[in-house]
């Protein structure tokens, strides 16, 4: 924002450096929301380290093996992304940072200055005994903020550093006190567009995850076969009967024998499919059939140069691929909703530019 310059301090050496914005959780359900109220105190639950963490030695590969040692771990790769959190509340944080506490029960933002080093007291709570002191400065309603700058504070984690909207937290809250919250008018707000592009985004690189981490082979036949019934067809795997090359087959009719009869062939990879193996595909493809070739990477210009001179020869790239699970999603059986958990939420209905 023109004009405007972010706080800084003087390091203890005499050097100046900027504030960071940490932003810090009280629970899931704001469990200890009055050890941060009442109490003044930033407190986080990392009890796979039962103990001072500031014994520790200061390193991240130390936390981490902190972490794998303790056997609490939801899953092996969680370690690296709880343990560096932990790291950055005891020896990254620092006296004078900033602190944005998102409060769910009353919608505001609360804007605070560490004021103490990391102490591990379990007084009020054994499980969120890593601890800061905090002075609260300011609040004010999450109304007051741009779409965008609410939507960094969406993050899943912890603790984390603000960053793309740090300057709007700054100007926002510069002067302290508690005063009333200037709200701000869907159609002035710029970041509506952003925000909207970029939950579709994650929803979109989640699919996409989930694809390639938990569909493999056989499992991913299954999951293209149920994306096909989602989309009206009858639709069922070849593999019982070793239809070669052809691995699901969908038909509109109950019998199986109306055209036309849509063959797929599904390959889970990251490189582009050349022209060859598309070639060989379309060679088991009969005149009054259509094949559909599926692949969770692309496809190289000579394979989509071939692909465009066959009317009944359809390519689905990866990104294609996920976009029609998103939409079909409702209608996709409860093993693979719940193998791709995704849950339906409104969103700013604004336009979003593809230019």
């Amino acid at each position: 924002m023109a004009g405007f310059f972010p706080a800084i301090f003087l390091s203890p050496g005499g050097a100046m450096e900027q504030k960071r914005i940490w932003a810090v959780r009280a629970g899931s359900s704001s469990e200890v929301d009055s050890l941060f109220i009442l109490k003044n105190q930033l407190a986080v639950n990392f009890s796979e380290v039962d103990g001072d963490a500031s014994a520790l030695p200061a390193s991240r590969g130390a936390f981490k093996e902190a972490f794998g040692r303790s056997g609490r771990a939801s899953k092996p790769s969680a370690i690296p992304i709880q343990a560096g959190q932990l790291f950055r509340f005891v020896h990254e944080m620092r006296i004078g940072d900033y602190v944005i506490y998102p409060r769910k029960i009353d919608r505001t933002l609360r804007w605070g200055e560490v004021i103490g080093p990391y102490v591990y007291d379990t007084e009020g709570s054994s499980e969120y005994a890593h601890r800061r002191a905090v002075r609260w400065i300011s609040r004010l309603s999450r109304d007051a903020f741009s779409q965008g700058a609410l939507y960094e504070l969406g993050s899943v984690l912890t603790l984390f550093e603000v960053k793309s909207f740090a300057d709007e937290y700054l100007q926002k809250f510069d002067g302290g006190s508690d005063r009333p919250s200037s709200f701000v008018p869907s159609g002035e707000d710029e970041t509506e567009q952003g925000v909207v592009k970029d939950i579709t985004e994650t929803t979109n690189d989640f699919i996409s995850k989930r694809i390639k981490t938990d569909f493999k082979g056989f499992q991913l036949e299954h999951l293209v076969a149920d994306l096909f019934r989602a989309m009206g067809y009858r639709a069922n795997t070849t593999r019982a009967v070793r239809d070669e090359g052809i691995d699901v087959i969908a038909h509109r009719d109950e019998l199986g024998i109306e055209p036309p009869i849509l063959k797929i062939q599904v390959k889970s990879i990251e490189a582009n499919v050349g022209a060859d193996l598309v070639k060989a595909f379309y060679a088991m493809i009969h005149e009054r059939d259509v094949g559909i070739y599926i692949t969770t990477g692309g496809y190289t210009a000579a394979a989509i140069d071939f692909a465009r001179t066959k009317g009944n020869l359809k390519l689905l790239n990866g990104v294609e691929l996920v976009d029609l699970i998103q939409k079909y999603y409702d209608s996709f059986d409860l093993k693979h909703r719940q193998m791709i958990r995704l849950r339906r939420v409104l969103v700013p209905d604004v336009a979003l530019d593809d230019a």
